[in-house]
């Protein structure tokens, strides 16, 4: 008799472990919430893939050493994808599969990142603030995917409303990249032009990897225009500015967030003129160590003390995305699962960016796109200032 008893009690331990172990969320044990991402850490842009995993480290760090979430600790499982769509896809498949990551945050790159996001929101696990303003990360609505940057088309649209409404300029010229990015930038010009019942007055395109530029803005000198909207990347923008330069053409240029970073002054330096005026949307103000805001300030110090290195803006959205997390992880409740996380995110309002002054978030249970806003910056004295308060165009 006593030992069927004890033989059913042990039956029924058991079966009460195997529920929990079948009931727990993946991911997500008594200690540990594993987090995966994959970064460019070998490839082209692998100087912003390391910004973002220390950002990314960083943030995990600080939340770890306070105690956790529920008392459990972040974990991340960062991986190369080399800016290899299929490098890509192997490491998504390897932390989905071996790792068991709860979510990913932060994946790098418009074309890798894009390559990882049907696989991973067919697993429905959670997809967050990936380094790319493309639009399929919110457009069409997926449940598990969840867009930060504020989209290219917006940007767009948001520099011509402010040349047109603030300075009153009536005729605006394009260069862009003949791509996907550049006629994504073209149509949010064309259309805030149209809505400002205007046409473009001139748009000279060149092919990906050009390093000639001199035609283009031969061209658009020739209408002249009054501002120049460069649809460009770092070395394109800076071949832009380099040829107005040459040509003695003090027209305002104006680029969007590929452009807004800190190689564009220190390139345009190097080659001997200075970018001074050079306008450009961007996410967030420009981490100096000297910043206006003393939590940048020591946040800036803590960052070089910890890592030996001097912090970038991808460090700063690798940072604020973990950071986001958090507090959605906060307010599902210590009963984490991948649903709750969700309906927390769809529920938190409008975030403000308390850490570096961007734009603020917000997530709604019909739209995952964070932002349509941007902030506008100058280059003065070869450093990023902030002109605007964040702008949208509607």
């Amino acid at each position: 008799m006593k030992r069927a008893i004890a033989t059913s009690l042990l039956a029924l331990v058991i079966g009460f472990g195997m529920s929990a172990t079948v009931n727990a969320e993946v991911g997500v044990t008594d200690k540990e919430i594993v987090i995966g991402s994959h970064q460019d850490l070998s490839g082209p842009i692998a100087g912003w893939g390391t910004q973002v995993k220390m950002g990314l480290e960083m943030r995990a760090r600080e939340i770890n050493e306070a105690g956790g979430i529920c008392g459990r600790k972040i974990r991340l499982v960062i991986e190369d994808n080399a800016y290899d769509p299929k490098k890509a896809i192997m490491v998504t498949n390897k932390m989905i599969s071996r790792d068991k990551v709860f979510c990913f945050i932060g994946n790098m790159g418009s074309p890798t990142a894009g390559a990882t996001k049907p696989i991973i929101s067919r697993k429905k696990i959670p997809q967050m603030f990936p380094l790319t303003a493309a639009s399929l990360f919110f457009d069409p609505y997926d449940r598990y995917s969840f867009g930060g940057w504020v989209p290219y088309y917006d940007q767009a649209r948001i520099l011509v409303k402010y040349f047109v409404e603030k300075k009153g300029y009536k005729k605006i010229g394009l260069m862009y990249q003949d791509d996907e990015m550049g006629a994504i930038m073209k149509k949010g010009v064309v259309d805030e032009l149209k809505a400002e019942g205007l046409k473009l007055t001139a748009a000279e395109s060149y092919k990906r990897g050009a390093t000639e530029f001199s035609s283009q803005i031969a061209k658009l000198k020739k209408a002249d225009v009054q501002v120049v909207i460069l649809a460009t990347v770092i070395r394109e923008t800076v071949g832009a500015l380099k040829e107005a330069k040459k040509l003695d053409w003090k027209v305002d240029m104006a680029g969007m967030s590929p452009a807004y970073n800190i190689y564009v002054p220190l390139l345009c330096k190097k080659a001997g003129f200075s970018p001074d005026g050079f306008y450009s949307t961007g996410q967030a103000p420009y981490p100096y160590p000297d910043s206006p805001r003393p939590n940048v300030r020591e946040w800036y110090k803590r960052h070089k003390e910890w890592f030996g290195k001097n912090p970038d803006l991808p460090t700063t959205a690798g940072y604020n995305a973990l950071d986001f997390f958090a507090k959605a992880a906060e307010k599902a409740g210590c009963d984490l699962t991948r649903e709750k996380l969700i309906d927390a995110m769809e529920s938190m309002g409008t975030v403000p960016d308390e850490n570096f002054g961007g734009p603020p978030t917000t997530f709604t249970s019909t739209n995952h796109q964070g932002t349509y806003e941007a902030i506008l910056f100058q280059i003065k004295n070869g450093r990023w200032v902030q002109i605007s308060e964040p702008l949208g165009y509607k």
